[in-house]
């Protein structure tokens, strides 16, 4: 092989290989792009889901006060009515 014909060869071979270093580069930074946006979309996702949880636990909170107070109620509702049952039975005379 002669040296001009080398030259020619290693030309091509340089350029091939710088070609597919940008092609490696653009293949990696294109996937650092993807990865980046998919984390970002999963950093979103868990922060409304956190969120949705605080609110759902103000939301059962609320309910759990509210059922606490509700319990009361029917006590009291369930003691008024033994007494009105005592009451109609005294005058019934039973």
């Amino acid at each position: 092989m002669e040296f001009s014909s080398m030259v020619g060869a290693s030309e091509i071979v340089g350029a091939v290989v710088v070609f597919l270093a940008l092609v490696a580069r653009q293949v990696k930074t294109g996937a650092r792009d993807a990865w980046r946006g998919e984390a970002e979309a999963q950093t979103a996702k868990a922060q409304r889901l956190a969120d949705d949880m605080a609110a759902l636990i103000l939301e059962v909170r609320a309910l759990r006060e509210e059922n606490a107070g509700l319990r009361l109620e029917v006590g009291e509702l369930r003691r008024e009515n033994r007494e009105l049952r005592e009451h109609i039975d005294s005058i019934l005379g039973n």
